[in-house]
């Protein structure tokens, strides 16, 4: 019998994230007060700017939600990273038995050796009946034959671990 599960979280809007939203919108705004400016100069062309200015706006914007799928299927744990609620990448997919080290980020002594890492925190998308509270982020170390040594942040739910654990060494079981 095959072992799926299947989660989504929404990623964590940081300071960068919320520094470029907010360098769209003034540019923009200057657009658009600019493309303005010069229709009312009889250059009746730069209402195109306006509108080209306004559209990309709107895309970046949409392509700034950003959500993370965790599938684990029969030891496999693959991660899939969704721009704009449409655009489909995949992040990673690694074995979890190759996991070297797993468990809270609170409580892992990570490696100090340099590493690739990835990144898939998130919380719960409204009406999934979860809160915030309920996902702990979490962290694995494993080397992946594209990227070598690497390192990931995730915040799976208990249904997400109790699939990953039965697959994981047996010196990393809780």
């Amino acid at each position: 019998m095959d072992l799926f599960a299947e989660q989504l979280v929404v990623k964590v809007p940081t300071t960068s994230d919320d520094v470029k939203r907010a360098a769209t919108i003034v540019v923009t705004v200057m657009t658009v007060i600019g493309s303005l400016v010069l229709t009312l100069m009889g250059l009746t062309l730069a209402l195109l700017l306006a509108v080209g200015a306004v559209a990309a706006a709107v895309y970046l914007m949409k392509m700034s939600h950003v959500e993370y799928e965790y599938a684990c299927t029969n030891g496999s744990l693959d991660i899939d990273k969704i721009l704009g609620q449409d655009k489909r990448r995949e992040m990673l997919s690694v074995e979890i038995k190759d996991f070297t080290l797993y468990g809270k980020a609170s409580d892992c002594e990570m490696s100090d050796t340099v590493m690739t890492t990835f990144s898939a925190v998130g919380y719960p998308p409204e009406g999934s009946g979860e809160t915030e509270e309920m996902l702990e982020e979490y962290y694995a170390e494993f080397e992946h034959p594209d990227h070598g040594k690497c390192g990931l942040y995730f915040t799976p739910n208990l249904r997400m671990r109790e699939a990953i654990e039965p697959f994981l060494r047996r010196e990393l079981k809780h």
